[in-house]
């Protein structure tokens, strides 16, 4: 897998692995409008954040542009993408960042297969099937030949483990920012959470795919663990796609 680089808009460099408008388009949601920042969300220097889904790195790059003495915990369970991960936080010299090659969910599990799009990485996931229901809307916005180029994928294995085993591990007393961007695995994340480990967490930012009624029930668990919740559609294809961005703060 060919890894490239690029420059963004800031100067900001970054290696990347898929398109270059793809990594333009998160560029953009993290730095440009700071979705993470909305809705109250608050970041203070010495916070610890875990970042769930980190891809290449971005959210941490960009958080570390903003504050110095963060510690900052990326979790990407597939390896191509790791891979990349690894170089961005090694060419920022970001030694406040700590890098696991495993993906958070329900339950400790040796080896899943993850389809990984190299056209389309951010879209790479466990659930393949809600991929290929979002094809319909991707046809109404691109040629044939860029759909296709676009789901072009292969299988991949990795690792998951609950946040309760990490939290537990690391003895983690404080996760001031719990980031979620985890392709259709948002609930299971939350699922992995232990009783006594919920109050430990202040503040949640997550991607939530609303299908077969994962947003209620997200919403549900998070209420039920004490969060003021905020939805928002994070983009303008939010509609096309169903994808929403929830903020959800400690009451």
């Amino acid at each position: 897998m060919t890894i490239k680089k690029m420059t963004f808009s800031n100067n900001l460099e970054c290696y990347y692995i898929s398109s270059q408008e793809e990594t333009e388009f998160i560029f953009s949601e993290i730095f440009t409008e700071q979705q993470y920042l909305q809705h109250g969300i608050v970041i203070n220097e010495g916070d610890c954040i875990f970042d769930v889904g980190a891809n290449i790195g971005l959210f941490p790059i960009f958080l570390n542009q903003l504050f110095h003495s963060l510690k900052i915990y990326c979790f990407e369970p597939i390896q191509p993408i790791f891979e990349v991960l690894s170089e961005n936080i090694h060419l920022h010299s970001m030694k406040n960042v700590i890098l696991f090659n495993y993906g958070i969910s329900s339950e400790n599990q040796d080896e899943v297969i993850f389809t990984f799009y190299p056209n389309l990485a951010g879209n790479s996931t466990a659930k393949p099937l809600e991929k290929l229901e979002q094809r319909d809307g991707m046809e109404s916005l691109f040629s044939q030949e860029q759909v296709d180029y676009f789901y072009q994928n292969q299988e991949v294995r990795g690792e998951l483990r609950t946040l309760s085993s990490v939290i537990n591990e690391l003895e983690i007393k404080t996760i001031d920012l719990l980031k979620i961007d985890v392709e259709g695995l948002e609930y299971e994340v939350l699922q992995g959470i232990e009783e006594n480990d919920w109050m430990k967490i202040k503040q949640i930012v997550a991607e939530v795919h609303n299908t077969e009624g994962r947003l209620e029930k997200v919403e549900k668990m998070l209420i039920a663990n004490g969060f003021e919740i905020t939805i928002e559609k994070n983009n303008l294809l939010s509609d096309r796609f169903n994808n929403l961005n929830l903020y959800a703060i400690r009451r």
